[in-house]
């Protein structure tokens, strides 16, 4: 059965940690306060690996040396996606089309900070999706919750997990599809 290390033998990896997420925060040039959170995330990596740690085949430091390394290339992989799907705009882009007008000019003051970011403003838009979710919250029972919990954070094996056969969770699901129709809401795929 194996040992795990000692609190005392933890320590010197806070360091090795603290290596790695500067690093890691200058390479990709995140923001001061994310130092902190990354450090942790790779603590947190490291604890949740350490069963899979072993003594005889070598010393901590090289394990967490290499939890470190993969964890904060996966970290940077991460992060280069969310940015590539980002386009860097100035506010002080001029509008195309509109000689002299830029976006910041062109973004209403009370649109607030989703607007300067790109998400949808529309006030009418938010009203008809909030009262169109009061509308299906009502069509739903209480025995449809759990369900649907385990369906919205995504499990496998989401029929167990609400207590019930795949065959009753199919069926449910078909049930609840029908009466969010008959109330006037249709399926969004």
């Amino acid at each position: 059965m194996p040992t795990f290390p000692s609190l005392a033998d933890l320590e010197p990896l806070h360091r090795l940690a603290d290596r790695y997420a500067r690093r890691l925060c200058r390479s990709l040039r995140f923001a001061a306060h994310e130092l902190e959170d990354v450090r942790q995330d790779l603590l947190t990596d490291l604890l949740a690996r350490l069963r899979d740690y072993d003594a005889e085949r070598g010393e901590l430091r090289g394990f967490a040396a290499t939890c470190f390394k993969h964890r904060v290339a996966r970290l940077a992989l991460c992060r280069r996606r969310e940015r590539a799907g980002c386009a860097a705009v100035s506010l002080d882009d001029p509008l195309p089309g509109d000689e002299g007008m830029t976006i910041g000019s062109a973004l209403a003051e009370d649109a607030g900070y989703g607007a300067w970011v790109g998400q949808p403003t529309d006030r009418i838009a938010m009203l008809e999706r909030r009262l169109d979710l009061e509308r299906a919250s009502q069509t739903l029972s209480p025995d449809d919750m759990p369900l649907l919990a385990a369906l919205a954070r995504g499990d496998a094996h989401a029929p167990a997990q609400a207590g019930l056969s795949r065959t009753t969770a199919f069926r449910r699901v078909q049930e609840m599809r029908l009466r969010l129709l008959a109330v006037g809401l249709s399926s969004a795929a």
